[in-house]
């Protein structure tokens, strides 16, 4: 018996060890993207950085996609414009992309979620219940499409106070909220959501917030990989 369990237990430690280690290297980069935009001594690895996650959630759907080829091509071009617009142009002109990745990955998000609230849909947040808990009761359901635009909402705003932060507060304020404050805010949001659905559908089984975050990602890679937009 012990030896059955011991296979999950080594599965469970190298997950903990795996996000552990994304979750420094996520706070790395957010540090070190902050310290190259403020700092002024590159401007060059400012807009690398700052265009590296697009880059990498192109090259994510590259590998999760039914259609690699044509996914790793568009990779490619994105990565051939961003190396000669940071060899053709000044630092100044470098500094107007900043902003420009994360407003784009906000609006793909916005667009992700919004598509499933259109009529004859089921919102993106009723799918993922679905997913996780199988029939779900009709205020839940209710419930989980009003989510899916509070999401939608979230990422206006985000995007909306990144291009204003950047266009009249300083480019330090516009770092600490775009570079820093990024993930913070995100994860604010889920445990805010969290929080207020299980105060407020105490009698629905709620599954850990962990659980779900899990059960998002299976749910994306599923998705991802079997080309289904919903």
């Amino acid at each position: 018996m012990s030896s059955a369990a011991a296979p999950n237990d080594t599965g469970r430690g190298r997950g903990r060890v795996v996000a552990v280690a994304l979750v420094a290297g996520l706070i790395g980069y957010e540090v070190l993207t902050h310290w190259s935009v403020v700092s002024g001594r590159a401007a060059w690895l400012g807009a690398v950085l700052s265009l590296a996650p697009a880059l990498a959630c192109t090259l994510w759907f590259a590998v999760s996609s039914r259609r690699p080829a044509f996914l790793v091509l568009a990779a490619a071009l994105v990565g051939a414009v961003a190396v000669l617009l940071f060899l053709r142009t000044s630092a100044p002109a470098r500094t107007a992309l900043y902003p420009i990745p994360s407003v784009v990955i906000y609006l793909v998000l916005l667009w992700m979620f919004g598509r499933t609230l259109m009529p004859g849909r089921e919102a993106l947040v009723t799918r993922l219940a679905r997913h996780v808990h199988g029939t779900l009761p009709d205020d839940i359901t209710a419930y989980t499409r009003r989510v899916t635009w509070a999401w939608c909402l979230f990422f206006v705003v985000m995007a909306g106070t990144s291009i204003l932060l950047f266009d009249f507060a300083s480019l330090e304020t516009w770092s600490l909220f775009a570079n820093v404050l990024n993930l913070p805010l995100v994860a604010l949001m889920f445990v805010a959501e969290y929080a207020y659905r299980v105060l407020r559908y105490r009698d629905f089984s709620h599954v850990p917030l962990l659980t779900a975050v899990r059960a998002f990602r299976q749910f994306g890679r599923q998705h991802a990989s079997t080309g289904h937009g919903g």
